[in-house]
């Protein structure tokens, strides 16, 4: 049959296996035309053509998973040219139609390239890594990057039980030996964002109380230049930068479950992890949310709370660590100081109540955070 035919037949079974009024024993029969399918030799070129061609969700992940079970399980059989064929298709695939696809089949499709980097890279795969990089790099192309990068951390640093040890290892080494170029631009991503909206923040008067000296609190745990940064104002972020850190935010924490402690994690990047946390006890943010009333105003104070729950899972994950090498000893003691900076933040407000609220909120998002 031709790919089209193939194309037409497969949408026409996928609806039909999935309608309300579709028999169990005929699913069992669609299910096994279609695994009789995948298991044919050249299967994936007709899906390769599947995923290109059509619009139906259910055809492209059943493509997908039908790239994942070659992969992972066929792999070492497969031709080499048909390798070679697989790794330079998928990747432009993603890349032309990374926008237009629903969120889950790009995920998706992500996994099946980064599962043949576990496998290939980098004696077969040489550029695996190095194009997340560019993609990362690339304004356009940014949020793709880094949700391959997260991706790759998830897959790569933590694999499953399929691979050989002496395999396990050589992919930690390889991701270690990249972690001090990830974790700049990271860095960068986070600091343009913030500079850039830090531009049009009005700066607020001080406070009638801000210079004296009774705050025992902010006296003994911060110096007054992490203080003054602190206290900077926090920008209004638009949406595309929003995601954007909020990606970077989550490979962080993913980073930071496994990497160790080491100079890579530069002070730099600690200050602006820390000025994203202050996005969780944005007061103002919630006023304003509140008292505009719209639902589109709720869900942009939701989502600049979350913003400092990423950033404070990325401190949990630092402040977790059993090994604490010793030159790393000063920035734990910086990170202390701004911790107690957010919380003396959180409950200044001399109504208890609210305190209490604030605290069970923050509580609230950091569990959501971790499931």
């Amino acid at each position: 049959a031709s790919e089209e035919a193939s194309l037409r037949a497969l949408e026409s079974l996928m609806t039909e296996f999935f309608h309300d009024c579709t028999t169990n024993e005929r699913k069992r029969e669609i299910e096994e035309l279609l695994n009789n399918f995948a298991q044919q030799i050249g299967a994936w070129r007709f899906c390769l053509y599947f995923l290109s061609s059509t619009r139906n969700d259910y055809v492209m992940m059943y493509s997908l998973t039908v790239f994942e079970n070659l992969i992972n399980k066929m792999w070492l059989g497969v031709p080499s040219q048909d390798k070679m064929e697989i790794r330079s298709c998928l990747p432009k695939l993603l890349l032309a139609h990374h926008k237009t696809l629903p969120y889950f089949i790009r995920n998706k499709l992500c996994k099946v390239i980064v599962d043949i980097g576990r496998q290939d890279w980098p004696m077969f795969y040489h550029d695996f890594f190095t194009n997340i990089l560019q993609l990362i790099q690339s304004p356009v192309t940014t949020p793709l990057g880094l949700i391959m990068l997260k991706t790759t951390s998830e897959e790569l640093a933590c694999p499953r039980e399929d691979l050989s040890v002496a395999r396990k290892e050589e992919l930690r080494k390889l991701l270690l030996d990249q972690v001090q170029t990830v974790l700049g631009l990271l860095t960068g991503i986070l600091e343009t964002v913030w500079d850039k909206h830090s531009v049009t923040a009005a700066t607020p008067p001080p406070s009638p109380t801000s210079g004296e000296s009774g705050d025992l609190l902010s006296n003994l745990l911060q110096s007054p230049s992490s203080a003054k940064l602190l206290n900077q104002p926090i920008p209004i972020l638009d949406v595309e930068s929003e995601y954007i850190c909020s990606l970077a935010l989550e490979c962080l924490a993913h980073l930071f479950s496994w990497i160790p402690l080491s100079a890579s994690i530069t002070p730099s990047l600690l200050t602006t992890i820390f000025h994203f946390a202050r996005f969780g006890c944005d007061i103002r943010a919630r006023k304003m949310a509140s008292v505009n009333g719209s639902s589109q105003n709720c869900v942009l104070g939701q989502e600049r709370g979350r913003l400092g729950v990423l950033a404070m899972s990325c401190i949990n994950e630092l402040m977790s660590k059993n090994c604490v090498p010793m030159e790393f000893e000063e920035y734990l003691l910086r990170m202390f100081q701004q911790t107690f900076y957010l919380l003396q933040k959180i409950t200044k407000d001399n109504n208890a109540h609210t305190v209490k609220s604030r605290l069970e909120e923050l509580d609230e998002r950091s569990e959501v955070c971790r499931n």
